[in-house]
């Protein structure tokens, strides 16, 4: 389950900046973002790491991140100031771009981006594979809601080693764009949500042209959340804030949506033919007990002697034991089929960080 949280609580203060010439009022447009502003700082970098699964592999990402930005990140106002008329897809995305991509964020960028390269060669990582790894690793931040608080730089969610689903998002969108990929942000006003949006051919979200992508957990590319926390349904149309110049798209939406496909009708069929079972096991039960019951009266004819009479049972026996096993036969085979139905939904749900893998993994062992 997703959670919700206001999405980006950011001051905005409208002056009405204007000069009376000639009877008329002259007034600018402008929008003054947020700036970390670092002062000089001895103090010892800030070592950060953090350890999660990834396909196959354990990953752990170290670096050290400079203290004085962190500080000076936590210690600015993102309030917004707005001059003039200026919409608010404007002053939104000029501050989420200033908050994403401040100059004294650079050097947490480029120590992130060289260990993601490093594994990417290590691993020998498709461009798919690499968009999931950047991901990955927001997703597996432990999420920390705020309700009402302003959204973090992402020098402070990668100190802090948590964050909401702005903080998250921020973060992960300053990492894609910088590798090439063509990405945005999603803001859902409504439903106080904010999510990514990548470039992709298919498993497009509604009108955005992009795929979905969700920060705040384990998610595949391309899958919307059903719901968010608290039964709260994405319902609302985005605001689309494209972030960067990229083009790299995401190309693997079809084996995504094929898992999320999948995962649906398992669980589906899985308690279907787990009702079909549990309504067998009453009749079942009842066999076996007439079963017991022709058995100890043919045994204590057998001990008296009365042969005929106990020939006379041998033909019901027979036909209540046929019945029985072959509905025990039908019971079995729907409890096998109901445990792989289960076991493919199990391993869809439980290996999210791992795509490929488990793509292989539900084509082999998909019952027919």
């Amino acid at each position: 389950m997703h959670r919700s949280e206001k999405y980006l609580a950011i001051l905005i203060i409208v002056l009405f900046a204007g000069t009376l010439l000639a009877g008329c009022v002259f007034a600018p447009q402008a929008v003054v973002v947020p700036h970390i502003d670092v002062s000089t700082d001895n103090s010892a970098p800030i070592n950060v790491t953090n350890t999660f699964l990834f396909e196959s592999s354990k990953i752990t990402i170290s670096l050290p991140v400079d203290a004085a930005v962190c500080q000076a990140a936590k210690s600015t106002s993102t309030s917004v100031t707005v001059y003039g008329n200026v919409t608010d897809k404007v002053w939104i995305t000029d501050s989420y771009m200033e908050m994403i991509n401040d100059p004294a964020q650079e050097q947490m960028y480029t120590d992130l981006i060289t260990q993601f390269r490093k594994i990417k060669n290590d691993m020998g990582l498709s461009s798919d594979e690499y968009l999931e790894l950047m991901a990955t690793y927001i997703q597996s931040l432990p999420y920390q809601s705020r309700p009402g608080e302003v959204a973090k730089f992402p020098v402070e969610t990668v100190v802090d080693g948590t964050g909401n689903c702005a903080d998250k998002s921020l973060l992960l969108a300053g990492l894609l764009s910088r590798e090439g990929y063509k990405v945005a942000i999603f803001t859902f006003t409504p439903e106080n949500h904010m999510a990514l949006g990548v470039g992709s051919p298919d498993t497009l979200y509604k009108d955005t042209g992009y795929a979905y992508l969700e920060s705040t957990n384990l998610s595949y590319v391309g899958i919307p959340p059903a719901e968010l926390e608290g039964g709260i349904e994405l319902t609302s149309e985005p605001m689309v804030v494209p972030v960067g110049n990229g083009t790299t798209e995401y190309t693997s939406g079809a084996e995504t949506a094929y898992l999320n496909n999948t995962a649906t009708v398992s669980n589906q069929k899985a308690i279907s033919l787990e009702t079909q079972d549990n309504a067998l096991v009453p009749d079942l039960t009842a066999k076996q007990g007439q079963i017991s019951e022709i058995q100890s009266r043919m045994n204590a004819m057998l001990g008296r002697g009365n042969i005929p009479g106990y020939n006379a049972e041998v033909s019901s026996q027979n036909s209540l034991v046929a019945s029985y096993n072959a509905e025990l036969a039908q019971y079995n085979r729907q409890v096998a089929l109901d445990k792989s139905y289960a076991n493919v939904y199990n391993y869809i749900i439980s290996h999210v960080y791992d795509r490929k893998g488990t793509y292989a993994w539900v084509k082999a062992n998909m019952p027919e």
